[in-house]
């Protein structure tokens, strides 16, 4: 797994390249011919992120087979790498334009990947690309997270076992929809929450990030125009679900099941679904209304 975790984390430091100099990309930040396979338009820079990602686990034996958020289908390797890696390569990249933070999300399970669902991960992780480069992983049976920062080519271990704090001062959420939520406990919530401040990137992983590290909620709810949800249930939840989990947070869908008991969608992969996060203070608060 280590080896795995290596590569990706040298794709990392390919896309804060990119990133780093995209004034000298023709059309960086602006929007690709066509949508990805969650119906999203993509932007140039998503496909180069998507490259750069996808050749880095094509070179690590261990990984058999991948899956993208910009790809139809699981990418199988024919090898007899044991693990499978799912990953969001860009995400939040409408933000690009405006040079607001971006990220990348991944999953690492062994294979055969559908038979555990989200209870198979064995890893998984998000990098954040802002004033600096931060890698935040997370291990199973390791309690907390590992956060590494990118200097000098590489990345640094900064810090071990990160615990989200019990609560928070904060909440993620657009409120702006509240009106098109389609779950009444939802609004509740949000409702609930004013007072505190509010923080909305539009971005899974900045947002995120800020409560992981800072305590507090995050809620991407369904609404009228998403009705079963907006996040992508095998690169973004699943993996986020799994970092929450293993810092002491919560992880839920609207209907406060657990994200990672959700059956692998073999099917559909890249089934969208509603997200809950935060610590445990809020999460008790959520779960009774």
């Amino acid at each position: 797994m280590e080896i795995c975790l290596k590569a990706i984390q040298d794709a990392t430091r390919d896309i804060a390249e990119v990133m780093r100099e995209g004034s000298k990309w023709e059309g960086f930040g602006k929007k690709h011919d066509a949508a990805n396979e969650s119906g999203d338009h993509q932007e140039t820079v998503d496909v180069v992120a998507d490259n750069i990602m996808s050749a880095a686990l094509d070179k690590c034996d261990v990984v058999g087979a991948y899956a993208s958020e910009e790809k139809k289908d699981i990418t199988d390797k024919a090898n007899r790498g044991s693990l499978f890696v799912a990953f969001d390569p860009l995400d939040g990249s409408q933000n690009i334009a405006v040079n607001i933070t971006t990220g990348m999300i991944f999953g690492i399970w062994n294979r055969p990947e559908t038979s555990l669902g989200g209870r198979g991960l064995i890893a998984a992780g998000y990098a954040i690309f802002g004033a600096a480069t931060q890698l935040i992983v997370c291990r199973k049976n390791v309690r907390g997270a590992e956060i590494l920062t990118l200097h000098g080519g590489e990345f640094h271990s900064v810090k071990q076992n990160h615990i989200i704090p019990s609560k928070g001062k904060v909440y993620a959420c657009n409120e702006g929809l509240q009106s098109t939520w389609v779950v009444e406990h939802s609004r509740k919530f949000a409702e609930q929450n004013r007072g505190k401040s509010v923080r909305w990137m539009a971005c899974m992983v900045s947002d995120a990030h800020r409560i992981l590290m800072d305590g507090g909620s995050f809620l991407l709810p369904a609404d009228k125009k998403n009705k079963r949800g907006k996040l992508r249930l095998l690169y973004e939840a699943y993996p986020m679900a799994f970092v929450f989990e293993q810092c002491g947070g919560v992880a839920s869908f609207e209907d406060h099941s657990p994200i990672l008991d959700h059956p692998f969608p073999s099917d559909n992969l890249h089934l969208k679904v509603p997200v809950f996060l935060s610590s445990p203070t809020e999460a008790a608060v959520y779960s009774k209304l």
